[in-house]
């Protein structure tokens, strides 16, 4: 694998960081938002206790931390996700730097003439002379971010911080400066030049920004003109690039960027799909169905009716002797996607042996998008379970037009029952439980033996499938799948690597294997550090 695409991995990968922290946060935040409806109150008028309601007020404030400094996080995570070594020192010049660029940016804005109260709205109308439409537009441009007015980057400046930040510590942690500058040499020298260069970077974005952000709102304005073929595109992208990783990117574009959609809400210029729906949430106010197409109501047909009929058909057709071990095989995966809207567990299970099962996946994906935006759905987030359904559907009221999902669930169920079922008969898929030697040597591996020496079997069968230890560059994970980068392919053993019973193995090139373990990889990753730790002590 080359330098480029394995960074870019790490790239994408790292973007899990802020991400999982907001998806987490949003829950709370759709169930405080939901408890202090007024429509729930009325509904149940315990809730309205005084107590009760400051209680769900401080929720709500809490579950809002990652909402309001993405950026931040986003400078901090990148060089969490892509730095191998002192990853403590590029995470804290990460977010030196994001700070320094703007403030950097903020002085040189204001040395133009751009301040809060010049890039109003108001200003740009009564003084400016502009449309509300030019006003708004151009008052998205400009935002207050930690205290410090500056353009609104968004996230995009998190993600530019958190790259120069891997760049800088790569280039600089070994830098030795003249002896009467010991202190500041080796890793304190790091935050150091990249509180220097991002001030740089602060200044050429007053002049890049702007044309990026005029690119932005046209490809936006673009999409948008395609109308509803523009959210099936949208869905079938993001489902059939899910291998490569790169559809978190796509994610994070439509959520935090204007192609998610611009709009002034109570004086409030709101950019990004997420962001707009995450706004009125808080407030109470009307959802968007613009910028909820491209969120968690794209994705429940798919993952709560539609993963669950594609498991269904991989048992009716497995070999009836390995129907019972193929519904306990699904049944972890099965509950990750209807709960969260994790599809890995189940879609890596045929990706790789079906091109045509992962075609027709990838299309109902997209149908998943289109048909809530035909109806005029409006529920966000961006998990896409049950969870999501409930909370910020049924919870928020009629009004989101959550039983929409009651009728055209069971037809995407049967969608996907049947075309999956055709498909695998027709062409032979070998789906799991389809072959006589699924699941044989399962039980007789760990017959009699303790969970622990289970776990430290496990870990025998990975790193010696792996070639061994000293085979092993480095191990890392993403959501679902150990990352392990070896020396010399020809030395792997998947005979080995599948008695750990992975959801599948790919070989990107000769030097990187990525198991993929679904909802297990957490577990796996721990048995398998504790493992090399141990040896690795011993010697």
């Amino acid at each position: 694998m080359t330098n480029f695409k394995k960074n870019f991995q790490s790239f994408g990968k790292s973007l899990l960081f802020p991400i999982s922290l907001l998806s987490f946060m949003a829950i709370f935040l759709g169930l405080a938002a939901a408890l202090q409806n007024p429509n729930i109150i009325e509904m149940a008028p315990f809730l309205g206790n005084e107590t009760l309601q400051n209680i769900f007020g401080l929720i709500r404030r809490i579950a809002g931390l990652p909402f309001g400094h993405l950026p931040l996080l986003f400078a901090m995570s990148i060089p969490l996700g892509m730095v191998k070594r002192d990853k403590e020192v590029a995470v804290y010049a990460g977010a030196v730097g994001y700070i320094a660029m703007l403030l950097g940016m903020s002085y040189f804005l204001q040395v133009q003439g751009f301040t809060a109260d010049s890039t109003s709205i108001d200003f740009l109308m009564e003084v400016e002379g502009l449309s509300q439409v030019e006003a708004t537009l151009q008052n998205s441009l400009f935002t207050s971010t930690l205290g410090i007015f500056v353009y609104n980057t968004n996230v995009i400046g998190g993600i530019i911080a958190g790259l120069m930040g891997v760049f800088l510590h790569n280039k600089f942690r070994e830098t030795e400066l003249h002896q009467s500058l010991t202190f500041y040499s080796g890793k304190r020298f790091v935050p150091i030049v990249t509180a220097l260069v991002m001030v740089v970077v602060g200044l050429l974005l007053t002049f890049i920004w702007p044309l990026v952000n005029i690119a932005i709102i046209w490809t936006g304005e673009l999409i948008s003109e395609s109308g509803l073929f523009g959210t099936f595109l949208y869905g079938f992208t993001e489902k059939i690039i899910n291998p490569t990783g790169l559809h978190h990117i796509l994610n994070q574009t439509f959520r935090f960027t204007a192609l998610g959609g611009v709009e002034n809400i109570e004086g409030e210029s709101l950019v990004g799909a997420l962001q707009i729906y995450l706004y009125q949430l808080d407030n109470n106010l009307p959802f968007s169905t613009e910028a909820t197409q491209y969120l968690a109501q794209g994705k429940i047909l798919h993952m709560v009716f539609g993963m669950p009929a594609a498991v269904l058909a991989m048992y009716r057709m497995a070999l009836p002797e390995k129907r019972d071990r193929v519904l306990k095989f699904f049944l972890a995966g099965l509950t990750a996607v209807i709960l969260t809207g994790i599809t890995e567990p189940i879609e890596f299970t045929f990706i790789f042996i079906s091109p045509v099962l992962w075609i027709v996946n990838a299309i109902f994906a997209g149908l998943a998008f289109l048909v809530p935006a035909i109806f005029g759905v409006a529920i966000g987030n961006i998990q896409g379970g049950i969870i999501d359904w409930i909370v910020f559907g049924v919870f928020q009221g009629m009004d989101t037009r959550w039983y929409i999902f009651l009728i055209a669930g069971p037809i995407f169920f049967a969608m996907y029952y049947f075309s999956y079922t055709f498909i695998i008969s027709k062409f032979n898929v070998m789906t799991i439980g389809r072959r006589a030697n699924d699941f044989d040597d399962d039980e007789e591996e760990f017959e009699g033996v303790t969970v622990e020496e289970a776990d430290r079997k496990t870990a025998e069968y990975i790193i010696e499938g792996l070639g061994g230890l000293n085979n092993i560059v480095d191990v890392d994970n993403c959501i679902s799948r150990l990352r392990v980068e070896i020396k010399d392919g020809q030395l792997v053993h998947e005979d080995l690597l599948k008695k750990t019973n992975p959801n599948g193995i790919v070989r990107p090139d000769a030097t990187t294997v990525h198991v993929v373990y679904g909802g297990r990889i957490s577990k796996m990753r721990n048995i398998v550090d504790n493992y090399m730790y141990e040896i690795k002590s011993k010697k």
